[in-house]
């Protein structure tokens, strides 16, 4: 497996320096693999999410931008002077994400890896402190540095147990198939939420995301996904309040505000949902497979996926604590 993992590292760190070099003409001046005990504390702006999966491996990727680097690099790809960051250029985070994600898959298959790649999503705040996963095998980060200060690509690996095989491909399912998927995932988080923490929640109306559709939480997951008819994510986020309350209520605890302890509750909460939805609709007739539940953690985040050729549909959900979300984020494998 460590060979792998220094190969699967290997392609991302030579497709993230020509990525950048060929775009917006910046030079990675150094690169250092970080193992779990030396990823320290990192404070981005911009962030661009990714499942994986494969017939061997099962995880999430993520690429973190502070600010000054995250210009430095629009600022080449676009020929601008940008000094702050302005709504519409985070979706460079996306497309970065895409063609680094892209071109290392390219080589890793090509060395018989089978890597697929779920729908990138994208995360932007006041302060995206702390992105990965909940008790992955195995942590690996690449700090890179440029001129304008580091970046970070995560990586939170899994490895797949050999008895365990992926979802037979079945017929064309109807065209109403988002619907349906949506459904079951509201589905499995009530009955969760019910049956395992005894609470109670108001499900809203479904709505398309948009630039006039937008909302902020404080802590959250988000897990990649893949299928014969679409790739995508599905996340749910939260209020500071409303997290806390139902760790609490789990735990049966009396926690006063966000920490390590509790944190990864969020991807627990995210991958059995999934998990429960996964069952029925793969049954239905998908072929759904799940990579690894990434966590977010910060302030004033808003998840803003709407790049052309992919659809994100949110759903607000409350509970007497607070409100919370989960969104669906896919695209059609013909698009």
């Amino acid at each position: 497996m460590q060979q792998k993992l220094d190969e699967f590292l290997k392609a991302f760190i030579s497709a993230t320096e020509h990525t950048l070099r060929e775009l917006s003409q910046v030079t990675i001046e150094s690169s250092t693999i970080l193992r779990l005990e030396e990823l320290t504390h990192r404070d981005a702006a911009v962030a661009g999410v990714i499942g994986i999966t494969s017939p061997e491996i099962q995880g999430s990727m993520s690429i973190q931008f502070p600010t000054p680097v995250f210009l430095q690099i629009m600022n080449g790809m676009l020929g601008e002077s940008m000094t702050e960051i302005v709504p519409g250029i985070e979706d460079g985070a996306t497309e970065l994400t895409n063609i680094i994600f892209g071109n290392a898959k390219a080589k890793l298959n090509d060395a018989g890896f089978q890597i697929q790649m779920a729908l990138p999503n994208l995360l932007r705040g006041k302060s995206i402190q702390s992105v990965g996963g909940a008790s992955p095998q195995n942590t690996l980060g690449v700090e890179f540095y440029t001129s304008s200060g580091p970046f970070w690509i995560v990586f939170e690996i899994n490895q797949k147990r050999a008895d365990i095989k992926p979802p037979a491909a079945h017929q064309a399912l109807s065209k109403n198939w988002s619907a349906d998927v949506l459904l079951e995932f509201v589905k499995a988080v009530r009955k969760t939420l019910e049956v395992q923490f005894g609470t109670a929640i108001e499900i809203g109306a479904p709505f398309k995301k948009s630039e006039a559709n937008v909302f902020y939480f404080d802590v959250g997951s988000v897990i990649g996904v893949t299928d014969q008819d679409f790739t995508g994510f599905f996340g749910m986020y939260y209020e500071g309040k409303t997290f806390l309350s139902l760790m609490n209520q789990l735990l049966g605890t009396d926690f006063t505000e966000l920490s390590d302890e509790i944190q990864d509750g969020a991807s627990e909460i995210t991958n059995i949902c999934f998990g429960v939805a996964k069952q029925v609709l793969n049954v239905q007739g998908h072929a759904i497979q799940m990579a690894l539940p990434y966590l977010i953690r910060g302030k004033d985040i808003e998840s803003t996926s709407r790049s052309q050729g992919r659809n994100t549909i949110a759903v607000p959900l409350k509970t007497p604590a607070g409100k919370f979300w989960i969104e669906f984020g896919y695209k059609e494998s013909n698009q």
